[in-house]
């Protein structure tokens, strides 16, 4: 491992001629601002690239901008180590490092600080978490457990959505959209100085996206439609305190189209759905600086979510508050913090989900040290922290982390890891009945075809109020490096071993009348080992060309506990793909004209049977007017359209998503 790390990191300067000056190469400057970027998400304080002992990719706001992308699922694609499919027109997968699903419930998804985490279902609903992409200042995105800092459900990875600070995004800016598949895309920005230090963003954006396709050619029900609007303000109060306020509101619904069972032949029925979002939040945060090594801060938010839809409605309520003081002692680094969260749910009982309370009030206390240690100075440092937190479900879990820096010259460093990290159970895990396939039971193989009348069984899943805790530890090793100005690269090689993960097994059949429910109760027999290589690399080429690429090898090995026969979740769990390659090309033509490439390929999914694709999307932008900019992007334009996921929750169709033509029109004075 050592060794192919290092000869990734010496062969660019063995091969090249001599390191060139940014003066010679002015694109050169974009690569040194990203390794200059400061990062907060890794170790909840401010720090560089090259001092941050984690797999960390950042999005600019310059990525965002050239993507072509209109959603943050599709930015995500980008990144090494994510595994992101569509499901349909407006539900993805995201996952990090394996283990996806619909509802991927170990990845914690913060914006701002603010954890997007659904403690129903876990897992995050992308369809609600929309935002105006330009508002954007980066996406920082950490590959491997953040649990030591963030807690529970950052298992494999974090995402930290951070938007601009409102000072940044004074002036006006309007932006239309048109296209085949998004038939309109309207937002709104203003943003206003009301005092010395005191700025105000307001912004609108409402949109529309058509259907799928299904396997058979006919379009799904799948459409998405929302609006939202929202504000953010920043206040400096003076030299050392900041004040942050900031919320949104929005509606809109999203179409679905899955089967149920039915007790009579064809023992199926297609049920379409269109789902009612509405929602919104309001984030306050206070910072007190006492020196550029010490800062306390207070932050607390509360959110609010209502789904209305034909499987279950549901209406969610969050409060969180949370602490943190970050300080200097001699040569440790510290940052500690506390935190409290108070969730509530109400659920009505749907066509194929109910809850058993229908409703349930949700505490969490948690609390975490992180201390980074000068073993030597500007040379080898020593990463310790743990967090500790109580949950209703399970009660104390504690997550440690130890990670060990090198830095040996400028440019260059090497850092190893050894982490556990814990997924805690969702209301879904305890509380759930969700009622499947139906089937005659002399269709069923044994025991079950000799269950006598009514002869059909429906099989149901059902939560168990013992779930126990997910966990995982998890061995890292990587090392990032710029043998040259114009070239950046980095490697990060994994392993990861799962304990008690989600499964279910079979119970006693039950006669209810009219069927015989086979009851499937949730429980912890499943085990896993995931392992992989994740490569990046930027590469100014000439002055106005730029290339990005990133690739991944993985594997998932996902074994049953002696006696458990459910296979579900163990499909689910090895439905990752072993290759992942992604480049980007972005070319400069003149001041006034840009090109981008984007090139995409994903192996198989074995386990759920979907083919691999290679994919092309494009994009064209033209600055034909001061502040007037059009834009002509196409997406998946390989194929007329193609499958990328199986659903393993709601037996949802499958939906394949079509290639895509938009153009837009953007004006910022």
């Amino acid at each position: 491992i050592c060794c192919l790390l290092a000869c990734l990191f010496t062969l660019p300067d063995l091969l090249a001629p001599a390191p060139l000056k940014a003066a010679d190469n002015p694109a050169s400057l974009d690569l040194e601002q990203l390794m200059q970027v400061e990062v907060t998400t890794a170790a909840r304080q401010p720090q560089g690239l090259y001092d941050t002992a984690a797999a960390v990719f950042v999005i600019t706001a310059e990525d965002i901008r050239r993507s072509g992308a209109e959603t943050i699922p599709d930015l995500l694609r980008m990144v090494p180590g994510l595994q992101v499919a569509s499901i349909n027109a407006n539900v993805w997968a995201v996952t990090a490092r394996g283990l996806n699903s619909r509802y991927a419930s170990k990845l914690l998804v913060l914006q701002d600080g603010r954890t997007l985490y659904n403690h129903l279902f876990s897992g995050v609903y992308w369809n609600t978490k929309d935002l105006v992409l330009e508002d954007i200042e980066r996406i920082e995105v950490i590959r491997g457990p953040g649990a030591a800092l963030w807690g529970a459900n950052a298992v494999n990875g974090v995402i930290n959505i951070i938007t601009k600070n409102a000072a940044d995004t004074l002036g006006t800016m309007v932006s239309a959209t048109i296209g085949t598949e998004e038939p309109y895309a309207l937002q709104a920005r203003q943003g206003v100085q009301l005092g010395e230090g005191t700025f105000l963003r307001l912004f609108a954006k409402a949109f529309g996206r058509d259907s799928g396709t299904l396997p058979s050619g006919q379009d799904d029900s799948d459409d998405w439609r929302q609006m939202r609007v929202g504000f953010r303000l920043d206040h400096d109060i003076d030299l050392n305190d900041r004040f942050l306020l900031e919320g949104d509101l929005y509606r809109g619904d999203a179409g679905e189209t899955f089967e149920t069972g039915t007790l009579t032949p064809p023992y199926r029925a297609t049920l379409t759905d269109d789902t009612e979002l509405t929602g919104g939040h309001l984030l306050g945060r206070w910072q007190r600086i006492f020196s550029a090594d010490s800062d306390l801060a207070l932050q607390a938010f509360y959110d609010r979510a209502r789904n209305q839809d034909i499987g279950a409605g549901q209406t969610r309520q969050t409060f969180d508050l949370d602490l943190q003081h970050r300080f200097r002692l001699d040569r440790h680094q510290l940052v500690w913090g506390l935190g409290f969260r108070h969730y509530r749910d109400d659920t009505r009982q749907g066509a194929i989900i109910s809850f058993n309370p229908a409703s349930d009030n949700l505490n969490l206390w948690t609390a975490f040290i992180n201390d980074r240690y000068e073993l030597i100075p500007d040379l080898l440092n020593l990463i310790a922290g743990a967090q500790v937190e109580h949950n209703d479900f399970t009660g104390f879990e504690w997550q440690p982390t130890v990670r060990l820096l090198y830095t040996p010259k400028p440019f260059f460093s090497f850092w190893l890891a050894v982490s556990r990290s814990a997924r805690t159970p969702s209301r879904a895990d305890t509380s759930i009945d969700l009622r499947q396939n139906t089937a005659p039971t002399t269709a069923l193989p044994p025991p079950w075809n000799s269950l006598g009348a009514p002869g059909v069984a429906q099989f149901s899943l059902i939560g168990s109020s013992r779930f126990k805790t997910e966990k995982a530890w998890t061995f890292e090793l990587g090392g990032r490096c710029q043998p040259r100005v114009d070239l950046y690269l980095e490697a990060v090689l994994f392993h990861s071993r799962y304990h008690d993960l989600r499964n279910a097994d079979y119970g006693t059949p039950i006669n209810e009348g009219d069927r015989w429910l086979i009851p499937v109760y949730g429980g912890n027999q499943l085990d896993a080992r995931t392992y992989g290589l994740e490569l990046a690399a930027d590469w100014v080429v000439r002055p106005w060309w730029k290339l990005q690429g990133a690739y991944t090898w993985m594997n998932v090995l996902a074994e049953l506990e002696s006696g458990a026969a459910y296979q579900g979740f163990l499909i689910a769990a090895e439905a990752t793909p072993h290759h992942q390659l992604s480049v980007r090309s972005s070319i400069d033509f003149s001041h006034d004209w840009e090109w981008d490439l984007w090139l995409r390929g994903v192996s198989r999914l074995e386990s759920i049977d979907v083919d691999g694709y290679l994919t092309l999307d494009t994009r064209v932008g033209w600055t034909f007017r001061p502040n007037w900019q059009l834009e002509i992007a196409g997406r998946n334009l390989l194929d007329a359209h193609h499958s990328e996921f199986r659903s393993d929750a709601l037996q949802a169709e499958s939906v394949e998503i079509d290639r895509s033509l938009t153009a837009r029109l953007t004006w910022s004075f």
